[in-house]
């Protein structure tokens, strides 16, 4: 009877055993996932995907559809991990799977001009290369600062709450504000807050003080108006503080840098044009991986 009990035993643990590499092997991708990118030419170039928790490859370079090839930083790798979940590129991990970014050069992009959509070539520093639709890269050179607007403070959170705010130095109209990804906007809310828009949330009393205490709170006591629901032209008096806060949706899986351009002419008649960043460093939660492989997974 005894003997019957361990064969028993023993074949329940083979069983066990067999079941969990099978949902183990059945969890393992095939190769790297990449999130889509929007690029303006704004900001750091990073490029972001998902890859298996055990998989040591890392990005050395990509090749876009213009032709143009960029080669990561090699100083990001100067101190190597013997485990790839704790290496500098990781930025989020689950049980299966490691999310990994790989930065590249931003003046190297302006002198070649980057211009992408779609499927690029990477590859990896094994020497596997896969072919993967990036999403759209563009590169765009340095643009100047006109004087008139004069950043206050900028911050983000991890709960995918960012803000921008600057004073203007002169009396000006604001004329319009647009973006060259407006397909983006569905993966967050914005609001804008000046003095003479009709605002909800917390008046602008406490300067970066009180914005800093916004990141947490309910959207709703958030101040300022909704994109969607302003009005131009928009007037401002000098010294005036103007701000665009931003909230990331928690399904939002792609990774975007650039900018929303506000066009308008100060007092004087003198026309100016002013760049919003718009940026995310995507972290995601296990569900949110699993929601990256059942969009992007079969591409």
């Amino acid at each position: 009877m005894k003997g019957k009990t361990f064969i028993l035993a023993l074949l329940i643990i083979a069983i066990s055993w067999g079941g969990n590499l099978w949902f183990y092997q059945s969890k393992q991708l095939e190769e790297p996932i990449f999130l889509e990118h929007f690029y303006g030419g704004a900001g750091v170039f990073e490029l972001y995907y998902l890859t298996n928790r055990g998989d040591p490859a890392r990005v050395v370079s990509v090749e876009f559809s213009d032709g143009t090839t960029l080669y990561a930083e090699s100083d990001y790798y100067g101190f190597p991990n013997d485990n790839p979940a704790y290496g500098p590129d990781v930025r989020s991990r689950s049980t299966h799977y490691l999310l990994k970014k790989t930065r590249f050069d931003e003046q190297q992009m302006r002198e070649l001009g980057v211009d992408h959509e779609g499927e690029a070539t990477i590859q990896f520093n094994g020497g596997k290369t896969i072919t993967a639709d990036i999403g759209t890269v563009e590169s765009s050179e340095l643009s100047k600062g006109n004087g008139i607007f004069r950043q206050q403070s900028s911050s983000g959170s991890s709960n995918g709450r960012s803000f921008r705010s600057y004073t203007v130095k002169e009396e000006l109209e604001i004329e319009s504000m647009s973006s060259p990804f407006p397909e983006v906007h569905d993966d967050f809310k914005m609001k804008l807050y000046t003095p003479s828009i009709d605002s909800t949330g917390t008046p602008d009393g406490g300067g970066p003080r009180t914005y800093s205490k916004e990141l947490d709170k309910g959207w709703s006591e958030v101040a300022g108006a909704s994109m969607k629901n302003i009005d131009f032209p928009i007037e401002m008096e000098r010294g005036e503080r103007i701000r665009l806060t931003m909230q990331e949706k928690t399904d939002a899986i792609r990774s975007y840098s650039f900018s929303i351009q506000m066009e308008g002419t100060t007092k004087s008649g003198e026309p100016f044009t002013q760049n919003f960043l718009v940026s995310n460093d995507p972290q995601f939660s296990p569900e949110q991986m699993e929601l990256l492989i059942e969009r992007r997974g079969s591409q």
